[in-house]
């Protein structure tokens, strides 16, 4: 039986890898500063589920009596939103990361990933890409890229297998957040006309359950000490990926380009998208069409008020 370690278990990504590993009949220990709101899973025989908050994560093997992990899935974060470029903010996640690596060392830990961001990879409309890219832009990217770093060194000091992922555009059913790809879907249902940049620049929208493979597939299966880029490899203009959900859900839907300002954007020439497939044999499976009309099911039954 596998034995699985995570924080961020009830947040939108976390909560899918959750059931996956569940489901599977791995033993999974989530630590979690709100258990309240994981009722779902309690039911499960094989699953742990301990409180804790950023300032116990320096005593984590103190928590639970559970050793020899197979894989630790850091996926906590706090303060995004509103709190971007609050530097008091940002900072408050570095020490958390490095103790739960140094305690997952205690614990037996066999492989550690930590999910970074695509904010270390963002540029303004302002200037070429630099080997910086996302410090200049907030200091979320900033905060993700020193997190990413020290952690990997406390990895190297403790003896701690370290690797690293990042996630595309991920959207679909569990996600309960008013984030643009919810906005967008939530708008095209009520024939609302759409605002948006001009749209020119690549992105890329992947499916939850194909970030939930992606995202598997490194954890078992990731060279260490890489950092894997988790999407569809389908990456086109924004206005193509808007266009084509709202020819989806409501043909003839206006879409006004360049009503909107975007200072930042992801320049995904900067990664290498190819990495997880060579390495794991990932493959994104969901077609597009379906993805949006089952995020459209989701997206009716969330409060918009």
């Amino acid at each position: 039986m596998k034995t699985i370690a995570m924080t961020g278990a009830s947040g939108f990504i976390g909560q899918h890898l959750l059931r996956h590993y569940l489901e599977e009949g791995a033993h999974v220990i989530a630590f979690v500063p709100d258990p309240e709101n994981m009722g779902e899973f309690t039911e499960y025989p094989n699953f742990e589920l301990v409180k804790a908050f950023f300032e116990d994560f320096d005593h984590l093997s103190e928590l639970t009596p559970t050793r020899d992990i197979d894989i630790f899935y850091y996926l906590s974060w706090g303060g995004y939103g509103k709190a971007t470029n609050d530097y008091a903010a940002q900072i408050q996640n570095i020490k958390p990361i490095c103790d739960a690596v140094a305690e997952a060392g205690k614990m037996g830990c066999k492989r550690f990933l930590f999910s970074t961001s695509f904010s270390e990879y963002m540029i303004s409309e302002h200037e070429t890409l630099s080997h910086n890219a996302g410090a200049h832009c907030n200091v979320y990217g900033a905060a993700k890229q020193a997190a990413r770093v020290m952690a990997h060194a406390t990895a190297a000091q403790k003896g701690v297998p370290f690797l690293c992922v990042a996630f595309a555009n991920t959207f679909g059913v569990g996600d309960r957040s008013h984030r643009s790809t919810n906005l967008f879907v939530h708008k095209l249902l009520r024939g609302e006309a759409l605002d948006l940049t001009e749209g020119i620049h690549l992105y890329d929208w992947n499916y939850i359950e194909d970030t939930i493979a992606g995202l598997v597939l490194a954890g078992e299966k990731g060279k260490i000490d890489s950092v894997y880029y988790i999407g569809s490899d389908r990456r086109r203009p924004l206005k193509d990926i808007v266009g084509e959900v709202r020819d989806i859900l409501a043909p003839g839907v206006e879409i006004r380009l360049g009503t909107y300002k975007e200072d930042f954007h992801v320049d995904y020439t900067s990664v290498d998208v190819t990495k997880l497939y060579r390495d794991t044999g990932y493959q994104p499976k969901w077609d597009f069409k379906e993805a949006v009309l089952a995020t459209a099911d989701w997206v009716k039954t969330l409060d918009w008020e």
